[in-house]
């Protein structure tokens, strides 16, 4: 166990079983409460929930009562992992309580550990983000002992409460990820890979004024005994979990911080569906799945949890096999996050699975597929009508002057056509007659008219047909997941209406939910300048932070 230590927890129930299998979790002394379960200071008399008296089973720990460097003095064991043990202690001369981790004997043996320890140790110690576990001290004490002061958490771990309190909604989805992805966009600029991200290891605090915090623990620690280069530690241990493993990190190669996203990816996944991606009965077998398996979409693993299409497409993100398809960091998929919660509106304080619309929707491929076939066939048909009536029908080719039937990608042929035959249709009036110019001019205009209407697709069925505007085009391309489309859409809307901050607004969610966070926080501050009592503002802000 990582120095994710925590006391006066919420009762487990029979889901917290399910809990990290490489770590043996355990509450000695007097932290567990035999009446309501609540987890205790190891020194505390008596329940601080019911009030029932405890007693003190420290068993034949020799740390229990030892004082480690001449400063800490041991209370009592919290928790114990493959790695060490972690100890409420007390901080002589200050009356402070710190989580104390004491790496095993066998561990901090090895020279390169020690080492590591040491190096790592001063590094994560630099990280003062406020969703970031603080370690406080670390050293060696005279028999050696390797030791690491933090601060003491009072509250339960994500997989706790995820047990007890799911589902959760939307907006509390994306305030615990939120946290949680501060504390790596910090360790991250520090060069600092956590490789070991997972429920167990994000503590959920009340901050000072009682609301919810998370605090992410055991940065740095698992890399500490790992072998360079290679998931294989040099003391044998297998660094990190399984079910939050990211390919490369199975493939034993160089880790960057889009390992850590793929982690909170499945950590996600498991928020929105109650189970991780991919599971199975060995270790070994979970491992082979993140190899090769791709991730069964979350709508379809938990229908009855009605998730709403961007959180899934959020997930989905993260948990991409190639690490280049993923976010590019933490603040991008922070982003992505918040703007699929803000996409939701009022509907993403309600719980999962009790959504009664998804204003995120979008057609999957295949339905938009399925969609444009079964209108190929009556345009084709009413196009092949058209040419052929104006074959019949029509004027002449000096007087044609219009393309019935044309997408975007035909627009500019279609002009060329007016163009050309209104060179013809000067010429004829000049001369009086028809000379070898305008022959070639009515024969191009009659060669484009003809490309034109090959190309008939799905827009502009009439001239007459009142036009999209840019801004709806774009909306109705956003829902339909053409995020490309979208975005050209809106950049054309901004450019005719540049005032407009609902357009700015749709640009920024379209640019975040294509990855682009950096055009997504300019669209943001645009439309925060443009409407600058927006009610959304405060939460388009703590984005942009």
């Amino acid at each position: 166990m990582g120095p994710c230590a925590h006391l006066h927890s919420r009762a487990p129930d029979a889901k917290s079983a399910d809990r990290n299998r490489g770590a043996l979790y355990y509450a000695a002394g007097p932290l567990l409460c035999p009446e309501c379960g609540a987890k205790n200071l190891p020194t505390a008399a008596e329940c601080v929930v019911c009030a029932v008296a405890l007693e003190t089973h420290d068993g034949d720990d020799p740390l229990i009562g030892r004082t480690i460097a001449s400063k800490y003095l041991i209370d009592g064991i919290i928790g114990e992992g493959s790695m060490g043990c972690v100890y409420a202690a007390g901080q002589v001369g200050l009356d402070k309580e710190v989580a104390l981790k004491i790496l095993h004997a066998h561990v901090a043996a090895d020279p390169k550990v020690t080492r590591r320890f040491h190096r790592e140790a001063r590094t994560t110690s630099r990280l003062t983000h406020p969703n970031t576990v603080q370690i406080l001290d670390f050293g060696a004490d005279e028999d050696g002992t390797l030791y690491l002061a933090m601060e003491l958490l009072d509250g339960p771990n994500l997989l706790e409460l995820m047990n007890e309190e799911s589902p959760l909604s939307p907006r509390r989805i994306g305030h615990l990820l939120g946290g949680v992805l501060l504390a790596l966009e910090e360790a991250h600029d520090h060069g600092i890979v956590h490789r070991d991200l997972k429920p167990e290891n994000v503590m959920v605090v009340a901050d000072h004024q009682g609301r919810e915090h998370v605090k992410v623990c055991d940065f740095g620690i698992a890399k500490l005994v790992e072998h360079e280069g290679s998931a294989i530690t040099v003391t044998g241990f297998v660094c990190g979990t399984p079910e939050y493993m990211a390919p490369e990190q199975a493939r034993g190669e160089s880790l960057d911080g889009r390992a850590d996203l793929y982690a909170l990816g499945c950590v996600l996944y498991r928020m929105l569906t109650g189970s991780p991606p991919f599971r199975a009965g060995s270790a070994l077998g979970t491992i082979t799945k993140h190899l090769t398996d791709d991730p069964e979409p979350p709508r379809r693993r938990a229908p009855d949890q009605r998730i709403p299409y961007a959180l899934e497409s959020v997930c989905l993100t993260a948990l991409a096999k190639d690490r280049n398809a993923r976010f590019p960091d933490a603040a991008s998929m922070r982003l992505a996050l918040a703007s699929a919660v803000d996409e939701l509106g009022e509907l993403a304080d309600d719980p999962l699975g009790t959504l009664t619309e998804d204003p995120t929707a979008a057609l999957p491929p295949r339905g938009r597929r399925s969609r444009a076939l079964i209108w190929a066939a009556p345009l084709l048909a009413v196009a092949g009508v058209l040419a052929i009536g104006a074959l019949l029908f029509g004027p002449s080719a000096g007087e044609e002057r219009e393309v019935v039937v044309r997408d975007d990608a035909s627009a500019d042929a279609g002009d060329r056509v007016a163009s050309a035959s209104d060179a013809s249709s000067d010429a004829g009036s000049s001369d009086g007659g028809t000379d070898s110019g305008s022959t070639d001019a009515a024969a191009d205009a009659g060669r484009l008219r003809r490309d034109a209407r090959t190309r008939t697709p799905s827009v502009e069925m009439d001239p007459g047909a009142p036009e999209v505007s840019p801004y709806e085009r774009g909306r109705q391309r956003f829902l339909n997941n053409d995020l490309r489309g979208a975005i050209a859409a809106f950049e054309s809307a901004a450019r005719q209406e540049p005032r407009n901050p609902q357009i700015q607004k749709e640009l920024g969610r379209a640019y975040m939910r294509a990855g682009d966070s950096d055009r997504g926080r300019a669209a943001y501050r645009r439309y925060l300048q443009l409407a600058p009592s927006a009610p959304d503002r405060a939460l388009i802000e703590r984005m942009l932070q």
